[in-house]
């Protein structure tokens, strides 16, 4: 049997171009599908971390408020610190001479007195008169012992009359502490300053 092509081989030709041509738009069909869904993936990514940043910064803000609130009670609490401090130097200095005296004068021993007492930026002087030496060394071992007197000091100490009796004037020096809280801290002495021997004194006739 005769088999007659009415086509002809160009009609062969024609439809395999066209199926290259749907070849390619299949590729890049598929080809924008891809990028298309990674833009999808892309946004969400995006929009996922925009809303992760505006969390962050959200709870930054809300950090920054209580760090505010922190810093004022920090910043309050160091002025009622400071309040607190003028407090107690006031009441010190109400009731710290009070003290002071009422340790002096327990302090004395019966047979001395003091003619002076002053007082320059808490180092004190006493002058007075005792019957003896003594008595003179009595004196400062008590001034020692009040928490309020530190570094009691012997300056000097000499022969004196009074009523034509032989006595001896001193000269005692002594840090203050008004608050009393170092009365356990003995400042360095000189020495034989407050032992009480008569030979360690500078004694003027």
């Amino acid at each position: 049997m005769i088999k007659v092509n009415l086509l002809g081989d160009n009609t062969k030709k024609d439809f395999g171009g066209y199926g290259q041509i749907l070849t390619g738009l299949a590729v890049l069909l598929a080809l924008f599908s891809v990028i298309a869904a990674l833009h999808i993936i892309q946004g969400k990514q995006l929009t996922s971390i925009n809303s992760r940043i505006a969390k962050a910064e959200k709870r930054i803000k809300e950090l920054g408020a209580v760090k505010k609130k922190v810093d004022d009670f920090k910043a309050r609490n160091a002025e009622l610190n400071r309040r607190i401090q003028i407090i107690k130097v006031l009441e010190n200095n109400r009731t710290g001479p009070l003290y002071v005296m009422d340790a002096l004068g327990k302090s004395i021993p019966k047979k001395a007195w003091i003619d002076e007492f002053t007082e320059k930026g808490l180092n004190a002087k006493l002058t007075g008169i005792a019957d003896n030496e003594f008595t003179v060394a009595d004196f400062m071992e008590a001034l020692q012992k009040s928490p309020y007197f530190t570094g009691v000091e012997l300056g000097v100490i000499k022969k004196t009359s009074l009523r034509n009796q032989s006595l001896r004037s001193f000269v005692i020096s002594s840090r203050l502490d008004y608050t009393g809280k170092r009365g356990q801290k003995k400042a360095a002495q000189k020495p034989g300053a407050g032992t009480g021997k008569p030979g360690n004194e500078k004694v003027k006739k």
